[in-house]
């Protein structure tokens, strides 16, 4: 048996996550979440539905989502049922026999029909044959030109307008069309973007990078939800510019040679996030990295000689460490890092994989590492680490 199940939950048990936390991050709803891991497909509302939450599950536990839907399919294959002409018995000679006397009869009066009837029976047959595929070529064209008009190609900077279900909004960049697929409207928007699905609530928006380039292409905010229609705002992101500039070294050789591989890159924002009290960033300190997604604070430390740390985690109590040469720590916050630390040059530190050199040998520093907003851009933001005292 190919089973995949056990493939998603052992991933999700070894990074630390609960069922909880994975259905809080990638949007999937949790019994979903469980269907794939309990191998329970049934309970999903349709192939291409499991088959976009298997690549979204397996690229958030850093599975290869090419080989788990390969893995599903052998699966499926192996879970459908032999076919009927190999559960049943083969048939006697003697029934062999008769049944190519009867083919033999029925060839015969065949020929013996079409002989009688003449010229006036084939040319009927004709005029049948020729009705029938006007019809059905009648009907092609209907079914294409009903297809086109759920095709909404989007090449302005900005547009507000209302949309249904089953509506396909396409979007140009390079030499390339990306589509948006509208697949319901209730309390949420569902959608599918390049048959990957998502779901939406009214206080969230979301960005999409569609050639994993590194930088938002096209901003989707829904404006009013109700009655089989949602009112969107589309917007081309012309930021994306700037945000490279910002970017830092580490980020850029990050994202040089991904663009078009793999899946869009969609991040959902909530509004509330944006008027949460997050400080402007400062004109000092060293700005780490930029994102339009705020994400876990990570700090490695290793030690080459004595040297004394101390540690503040968000809103938590200090906790006070002495490493020697060898010894290594890491440390995860949410929104703040507050550091003391004794012989700077003793340590090797790192921060979100970022290397961060914060004094010399014998010096004693006092750092706070945090997320601030981007000055003119709400939605952008920076990790910088600065003097604790400012």
């Amino acid at each position: 048996m190919n089973q995949i199940g056990p493939l998603f939950r052992d991933a999700r048990t070894k990074s630390g996550r609960t069922v909880e936390d994975a259905s809080r991050e990638t949007k999937i709803a949790k019994k979903y979440l469980l269907g794939i891991e309990n191998e329970n497909f049934d309970i999903f509302p349709g192939e291409t539905y499991l088959i976009g939450f298997l690549r979204n599950y397996a690229q958030f536990l850093g599975l290869d989502p090419d080989e788990m839907v390969r893995k599903y399919r052998d699966y499926k294959i192996q879970e459908q049922p032999a076919p009927i002409e190999q559960l049943t018995a083969r048939p006697r000679n003697t029934r062999k026999y008769f049944l190519l006397a009867l083919i033999s009869v029925i060839i015969v009066a065949t020929a013996l029909f079409f002989s009688l009837s003449g010229r006036r029976g084939e040319q009927e047959i004709i005029r049948r044959r020729e009705k029938g595929e006007e019809s059905q070529k009648k009907s092609r064209e209907e079914q294409g030109l009903k297809a086109d008009e759920n095709i909404i190609p989007f090449e302005e900077e900005e547009v507000i307008r209302d949309f249904k279900k089953g509506d396909r909004i396409e979007f140009p960049l390079g030499d390339r069309k990306y589509s948006i697929l509208i697949d319901g409207i209730n309390e949420n928007l569902d959608f599918s973007v390049e048959s990957i699905p998502f779901s939406l609530d009214s206080d969230e928006y979301v960005e999409i990078d569609f050639d994993r380039d590194g930088r938002k292409d096209l901003l989707v905010r829904p404006n009013r939800l109700g009655e089989g229609m949602v009112n969107l705002t589309l917007k081309r992101l012309y930021k994306t510019d700037l945000l490279a500039k910002e970017m830092s070294p580490l980020q850029k050789e990050k994202t040089t040679g991904e663009e078009g591989s793999g899946p869009p890159d969609v991040v959902i924002v909530k509004e509330d996030e944006l008027t949460s009290p997050i400080p402007v960033v400062p004109k000092t300190g060293f700005q780490i990295v930029s994102s339009y997604e705020k994400t876990e604070i990570t700090m490695s430390v290793r030690g080459f000689t004595t040297a004394y740390l101390g540690f503040t985690v968000d809103n938590g109590k200090k906790e006070e460490k002495l490493l020697k040469n060898g010894d290594e720590l890491n440390v995860t916050a949410q929104e703040t890092l507050r550091l003391s630390i004794a012989n700077a040059k003793g340590i090797e530190l790192k921060i979100n994989n970022v290397p961060v050199t914060i004094g010399e040998s014998g010096q004693i520093v006092a750092k706070v590492v945090r997320w601030y907003r981007d000055e003119e851009k709400n939605d952008l933001f920076h990790l910088v680490i600065d003097d604790w005292e400012k």
